[in-house]
């Protein structure tokens, strides 16, 4: 309620204000940033040089290493133009997948164990101590002692035999070889780049050399032998597909002689018989129907007795062309004689010639007999062929199918003597261009830069082992940093009041040196300096502060006489009392009839910081005494004080100064106060506060700056809604003024505290 009150009284403004907070929120973040790297400035670049210190000594100790590089291009279009006798092109593209495999694969070789191992013996490195046992380094030698230390160093189990003790030197040279030794793809080029590093740069590049050589001898030796190895199975095989070819053919001719499969300008014979009899067959057939055919027809003239009729074959004989004649002439004169003399059928001269026709008639008759005869003859004779060829097409039909069964048999025969044949010149061609590869042999790779001693050292790169350190450095003091702002969860701003309790912050109390108080009060030799600091700096920012927290209390107060004021915190020693005494004599000092009580029971701080003592015989008489009896009166402000009223035996010290017995002090008063201050217990450790609330009209929080938790007070005062409600707001106590601005962003007034200086100082 007060709070609210509070800041619309303040802050009359406060609504416009919202409107640009989303503009400032940006600049705020970024200050807010700038503010934390300036309080672990001094944490960052002591992280930074401790880092930059590690690398100088890692520098100093750490031993200069030289990496010498040999070169080899992969070329294959060179080696295929010299294979390819017949045609010296280019070799046709590649897909760019395989032929960056077929690099790596090369990659691999050269880290094949059988190069490293052949270096080795090369130039004797199992000889050679520093590759068998290498000496460590200064930073390894510490390594090498923790690990002895903590028992996880493994011991290589030795062997007896003679050939496994030098094996294990040349895999114990390899391994030290391996290490420094690095070989790779030049970007996308078909460039391999070996490198190799040592503390002898003469050493560096003989290494590198040696790879190189044997690499290119034993890509050179594993072609001879892939060739020779192909060239011995072609030989092998070769001679197995000959062999197989002339069994194949063999089998074929067989074949072929043991079914009489002969064939005469690429037909079989029998297939020929079989075609040339079907013609005959189909000729036999034409002159049977033809026989037939002039058969039927003279026989239907004889039996119709068609003299007039005429047959081909008739013309052609003079004996029935003749006889047919005088028939026609015979037939032609009686129509004469009967159309056109009109001689009757009677007549001896037509009957003689009717008795003429039939005679010739008969005679023409027996002469187409004898023709007709000849006919049926032929026709006969015919069919009779017809027949004899039909049955034997029919029997070399059958000759035929089996012999074409027996072909289809053939031609698989044939076909696979073929196929053998056809493979055997493959293989022989083969054969023969293994055999002259191998009197050329060739390498894809050749050497276009051998390695030299190198004169600039390649390890450790100053610059580069500078920066890492001190990259290092600062990576740790930023996550030192963050680390440490994560974990600094109290109180260092108003804004950090507002945003964790939703109370407003009435101001901050500096913290005061113990030189710039006066060593003793005048007149007043028990009471501490800090007590009266309102007092005798009125123009302190300490007393601006209280001045704050008195406007506060005027405007949510303003209709309550007397304006009943409590000042608590959380735990002992945050200044509640110093707080609580120098708001109360400020008050008194602007002339408000104000009462301040001691309510601290258990820890009554303020009378001891006044020079008073508590009451000694309250426990002899349990009642009160009038108030005016037991004030004590500051006299440079007229502050009334009240202090603890209970002796340190007093069975009511628990339950602590309660609401009846303010009450019960007030009513026994002879005086009208304005503003009575009550110095609460602290709220952790104790109830007492709780107890008094409802007789305090309200509360001032004090926190000690930089010590409190946040968390801890916002439980409590979420616990205790009873003085949350009521708090006018909360004072930062205890404030390092020169500290604060680092914990300040641009957007607060803490900001630029410095530059209220002026306004701060002692009167002249």
């Amino acid at each position: 309620m007060f709070q609210t009150r509070l800041r619309l009284n303040n802050n009359p403004g406060l609504d416009r204000m919202d409107q640009g907070n989303d503009a400032a929120n940006v600049t705020a973040g970024v200050s807010r940033i700038i503010s934390a790297f300036r309080r672990q400035a001094k944490l960052f670049l002591a992280c930074c040089f401790l880092g930059g210190a590690i690398g100088v000594v890692y520098l100093i100790y750490a031993t200069p290493l030289y990496t010498a590089t040999a070169n080899i291009m992969i070329d294959k279009r060179q080696v295929r133009a010299v294979r390819d006798v017949s045609t010296f092109t280019d070799a046709p593209q590649e897909d760019s997948a395989e032929v960056s495999a077929g690099i790596e694969s090369l990659v691999e070789v050269l880290h094949s164990e059988k190069v490293g191992l052949a270096v080795v013996r090369h130039f004797k490195l199992d000889d050679d101590p520093a590759f068998v046992n290498p000496p460590e380094s200064r930073i390894g030698e510490l390594w090498t002692f923790l690990k002895d230390k903590l028992g996880i160093n493994r011991k290589t189990p030795k062997s007896s035999d003679v050939s496994d003790i030098s094996l294990a030197r040349q895999l114990a040279a390899l391994k030290t070889l391996s290490a420094n030794l690095r070989i790779n793809r030049v970007g996308r080029t078909f460039v391999i780049a070996i490198e190799y590093t040592a503390a002898n740069p003469v050493r560096a590049a003989e290494i590198a050399n040696g790879f190189t050589d044997a690499f290119m001898l034993e890509e050179l030796t594993s072609r001879i032998d892939e060739t020779r190895r192909a060239q011995s199975w072609l030989k092998q095989r070769t001679e197995e597909l000959r062999q197989l070819s002339v069994n194949a053919d063999s089998e074929a001719q067989k074949f072929r002689a043991d079914n009489n499969l002969l064939e005469a300008k690429g037909t079989l014979i029998s297939e020929q018989e079989y075609n040339e009899m079907t013609s005959q067959l189909v000729n036999a057939e034409a002159e049977t129907a033809k026989a037939k055919a002039q058969y039927l027809r003279l026989k239907s003239i004889i039996d119709n007795h068609q003299a007039d009729s005429a047959v081909t074959e008739s013309l052609a004989n003079p004996i029935i062309n003749e006889l047919r004649t005088k028939y026609l002439d015979a037939a032609n004169r009686m129509k004469e004689l009967l159309v056109s003399r009109n001689l009757a059928p009677t007549h001896i001269a037509v009957v003689n010639l009717k008795n003429t026709m039939d005679e010739l008639s008969a005679r023409l008759f027996d002469e187409l007999g004898r023709v007709a005869d000849s006919y049926r003859n032929d026709y006969e004779i015919a069919a009779a062929r017809e027949k004899t060829l039909n049955d034997n097409l029919a029997l070399q039909h059958r000759v035929a199918v089996t012999a074409n069964d027996a072909e289809v048999h053939l031609r698989q025969l044939e076909q696979k003597a073929e196929s053998y044949k056809s493979l055997y010149q493959t293989f022989l061609q083969r054969y023969q261009e293994t055999a002259q590869q191998e009197t050329f042999p060739m390498s894809d790779q050749h050497v276009i830069s051998v390695a030299t001693p190198p004169i600039d050292r390649s390890f450790p790169r100053k610059p580069i082992v500078f920066a890492i350190s001190a990259g290092i450095g600062a990576l740790a003091g930023i996550s030192i940093g963050m680390l440490r702002e994560l974990m600094d969860r109290v109180f260092r701003t108003a804004e950090q009041v507002r945003d964790e309790l939703g109370i407003d912050a009435l101001g901050l109390l500096p913290i005061v040196a113990q030189g710039s108080l006066p060593k003793q009060v005048p007149g007043k030799s028990n009471m501490a300096p800090i007590m009266r600091y309102a007092i005798d700096d009125p123009f302190s920012a300490f007393a601006e502060t209280l001045r704050s927290a008195k406007v506060a209390a005027d405007l949510a107060l303003q209709d309550r006489s007397p304006k009943i004021i409590g000042v608590a915190s959380l735990l002992p020693k945050e200044g509640k009392s110093t707080v609580a005494k120098n708001f109360a004599s400020l008050l008194a000092l602007q002339g408000a009839k104000t009462l301040l009580i001691d309510a601290d029971t258990r820890n009554p701080s303020l009378t001891r910081a006044i020079g008073c003592e508590r009451r000694q015989d309250s426990h002899k008489d349990p009642a009160l005494p009038r108030l005016s009896e037991l004030l004590k009166v500051e006299p440079d402000s007229g502050l009334q004080i009240l202090p603890c009223i209970f002796a340190k035996e007093d069975p009511r010290v628990a339950d602590g100064f309660s609401a009846p017995m303010l009450h019960t002090l007030m009513q026994g008063s002879d005086q009208a106060f304005q503003y009575i201050i009550l110095d609460l217990p602290p709220v952790g450790p104790v109830v007492n506060a709780r107890g008094l609330a409802s007789a305090i009209d309200a509360f001032i929080f004090v926190v000690a700056w930089g010590t409190t938790s946040r968390g801890a007070v916002r439980t409590v005062l979420e616990r205790e809604p009873s003085i949350k409600d009521k708090l006018l707001g909360v004072v930062l106590n205890k404030v390092d003024m020169k500290n604060l601005k680092n914990y300040e962003h641009f957007a607060s007034d803490g900001y630029y505290h410095g530059l209220y200086k002026k306004y701060y100082r002692k009167p002249e």
